[in-house]
């Protein structure tokens, strides 16, 4: 996670994974094809509706998170390996928990993502191994929380 092994990983630290613009068209090509509900699809039948607008679907945001996610992963393993650093294995997640979408995302808004570690164990079923743990979440530009959620990533141990 991140180019760190599970014993490199320091509890408190965040990373800011960039951010993700939600635009008309992919609000409408991603709900038509995985939320076809109104107010993400019909802008006008929106209008009317508890958002006052078109909002992109909450697995949408998530999305997002995910894209700014493995572009920074990506990014912060090549920067240690261009160091000559070992980089770790990275494996599956096992879920999440607490997933929350508290504000709309309109079309126009862009969505600044970030994680942080907040707690790391050995697998005592899995020699090698560990399982870290990460809080999730996007907001706006003016600091409005739209998306928050925790999760676990196993990870190898160093």
């Amino acid at each position: 996670m991140m180019g760190l092994f599970l014993d490199e990983i320091e509890i408190g630290r965040r990373f800011d994974l960039g951010a993700h613009q939600f635009t008309k068209e992919r609000i409408r090509s991603f709900s038509a094809q995985f939320a076809p509900v109104v107010f993400h699809l019909d802008e006008a039948a929106a209008q009317g509706g508890l958002f006052g607008g078109r909002v992109a679907a909450g697995w949408h945001i998530c999305c997002g998170w995910m894209v700014c996610f493995v572009t920074t992963n990506m990014q912060e393993r090549g920067r240690l390996a261009a160091e000559g650093k070992l980089l770790p294995e990275i494996g599956p997640s096992p879920g999440l928990s607490n997933l929350r979408w508290p504000s709309p995302v309109h079309a126009g808004d862009d969505i600044h993502y970030g994680v942080v570690f907040t707690g790391k164990r050995e697998l005592k079923s899995r020699p090698g191994w560990g399982m870290a743990s990460i809080d999730a979440d996007g907001q706006k530009a003016n600091g409005t929380i739209v998306m928050t959620f925790s999760g676990n990533v196993m990870v190898a141990r160093g």
